[in-house]
């Protein structure tokens, strides 16, 4: 039996951000896998994988890496989306590098 006490936050279950980038741009890149930790662990997310051999199960994907991020709450992560000290970061992750970003929000893991 799997122990959902792991996946609980202080104030109910973690919200996952699911991202998929096609890195057009590597030096720019660069700059934003350098600089985004400091930016997500201000907010309060931590990043838990980062997969640079993506492999899909059935269909395709289009990304060079994908990475999941875990938030205490929908608010933190929208909050950093949103934050000054992501705007430039952001403004290259759309520009250079992005694909898909998905926030799952688990209500009820069983």
């Amino acid at each position: 039996m799997r122990n959902i006490n792991a996946i609980r936050s202080k104030r109910g279950i973690y919200v996952f951000i699911y991202i998929q980038f096609s890195i057009k741009d590597q030096q720019a890149f660069s700059i934003y896998a350098k600089q985004v930790s400091a930016t997500v662990e201000k907010y309060g997310g931590k990043t838990i994988a980062v997969n640079k051999q993506v492999t899909p199960l059935t269909g395709e994907i289009n990304a060079d890496v994908s990475v999941i991020q875990q938030w205490p709450s929908l608010e933190d992560a929208e909050q950093w989306l949103a934050s000054p000290e992501y705007a430039p970061l952001k403004k290259i992750r759309d520009e250079k590098a992005m694909e898909n970003l998905v926030i799952l929000h688990l209500s009820n893991v069983t």
